[in-house]
């Protein structure tokens, strides 16, 4: 104050231009704005769904406006301090609500390009763990198959020794017809397996056309594999029935044949050993067919794996 009145002594704040404070209090805002959205996190990962994109965008327009609030309010207070009020000038909250818009464009290119991935990385992850699980579905019947047929065999497999027992033929006839039963619900479960599996695509694959061509691709690998699982499930049945028509055939002339020391047997009856001799090439001819539809099989999952996974990542680059 002026010792010789009461009046204040002007300031030299309300002789200096507003601009140049506004202008550093801009730049600091939009500054602030960028520092925030490079540290913020708590993105939520999208879907590829309408609702899960949707909270993706709340969770980044929260990460865009809340920091612009706190800077536009906390600059907007220092501009106040340290010229608006010294000047006895008014306008704090148009400028601190100016300051809190700057702060959020700032922000947003980085805030809004991390929700894009957040959406983008979140779709992803679903898309590929359905195309897993899809996989997992279409091959579960022949995994057990062969899981539980290898238990079997080692188990209570029939051999030599154990058709010599007493209730030998007992113990060759269950495992026989086990491996009936396991064949036929292989092939029960398969056709349950690839309708699982479709669905599962079908139902994480948001975008129709992106769909529609991931299911395309399954649809079409499944006309030939159905086919070629027909002809493995044969092989399977032949070799059924050439293990019923080999214990039939030990059994019917047990006074034949006896033990060896090397696991195998010893066949005194040339007819007999003429039989035996044909259903062991009979079973090595559907063994090797089996194996090689298989691998035919194994070729086709491969290359039906590469394009959907290319449709994916179609899907996914949107």
């Amino acid at each position: 104050m002026d010792k010789f009145t009461s009046r204040r002594r002007a300031t030299w704040q309300s002789k200096a231009p507003l601009w140049p404070f506004l202008l550093a209090a801009l730049l600091i805002a939009a500054a602030g704005g960028v520092l925030i959205s490079l540290y913020a996190s708590g993105v939520i990962l999208g879907d590829g769904t309408s609702g899960g994109r949707a909270l993706v965008w709340v969770k980044t327009l929260s990460n865009i406006a809340i920091p612009a609030l706190v800077i536009g309010a906390a600059v907007g207070g220092l501009l106040n301090s340290v010229f608006l009020s010294p000047a006895g000038r008014h306008g704090a909250l148009k400028w601190s609500g100016l300051l809190m818009a700057v702060a959020a464009l700032g922000a947003a290119p980085l805030s809004v390009a991390k929700g894009m991935e957040a959406d983008r990385i979140g779709y992803e992850m679903r898309l590929k763990q359905a195309v897993a699980q899809a996989r997992i579905d279409a091959r579960k019947s022949e995994t057990d198959f062969y899981r539980r047929l290898y238990l079997l065999a080692r188990h209570q497999g029939f051999g030599i020794e154990t058709l010599r027992s007493a209730d030998g033929i007992k113990h060759a006839r269950e495992t026989i017809e086990s491996n009936r039963q396991l064949l036929a619900a292989a092939r029960r479960d398969y056709a349950a397996g690839q309708a699982k599996a479709r669905a599962a695509l079908a139902g994480a694959v948001v975008d129709r056309a992106d769909r529609e061509a991931v299911l395309k691709r399954f649809d079409a690998a499944k006309v030939r594999r159905d086919a070629l699982m027909d002809k493995v499930w044969a092989a399977h049945e032949r070799l059924i029935v050439l293990d019923d028509e080999e214990v039939n055939l030990l059994y019917a002339n047990r006074g034949h044949w006896r033990p060896n020391a090397w696991g195998g047997g010893s066949v005194d009856n040339p007819r007999m050993l003429d039989q035996l001799r044909r259903i062991g090439r009979d079973r090595q001819a559907a063994r090797t067919e089996h194996d090689e539809v298989y691998r035919e099989v194994a070729t086709l999952d491969a290359e039906t794996n590469e394009d959907i996974d290319r449709a994916i990542e179609i899907a996914i680059r949107g």
